[in-house]
């Protein structure tokens, strides 16, 4: 049996937000908060060590999720992380993809895809010991 995973959503639109949270929750996993910024998301993680972060490319504030997820590495913070965008231009895209998401979704967030992706972040998770 694996157990659910724990996620933190890092959205500034709080209805994606919110969409995306209750989506995760009712899939089964536990959804440890949601951020609109960096600096709360940072507080977070190093409070909840959640399994994967959801993370929107451009968030509020002068950090923008890519630079945001360079820091959860450079900090050890979060073992996955994915990105959600509505914007896919190609320079944004490949500095995301150089920070090794487990996925990269395009806005609207299609929940049975995330689902789908979650499901391998799952499998990996319940082999820990």
């Amino acid at each position: 049996m694996t157990r659910p995973l724990r996620v933190l959503v890092v959205e500034d639109e709080v209805l994606i937000a919110d969409y995306v949270a209750i989506s995760l929750e009712d899939a089964g996993h536990e959804v440890v908060g949601i951020c609109d910024c960096a600096d709360p998301a940072l507080s977070l993680l190093r409070e909840t060590k959640p399994d994967v972060v959801v993370l929107d490319i451009r968030i509020n504030g002068h950090v923008d999720g890519v630079d945001l997820a360079l820091r959860m590495q450079a900090e050890g913070l979060a073992t996955s992380h994915l990105f959600i965008t509505g914007s896919g231009d190609p320079e944004t895209k490949a500095r995301a993809l150089a920070t090794g998401p487990i996925a990269f979704l395009q806005k609207p967030v299609n929940v049975r895809q995330l689902e789908a992706i979650l499901a391998t972040v799952r499998v990996s998770t319940s082999r820990r010991c």
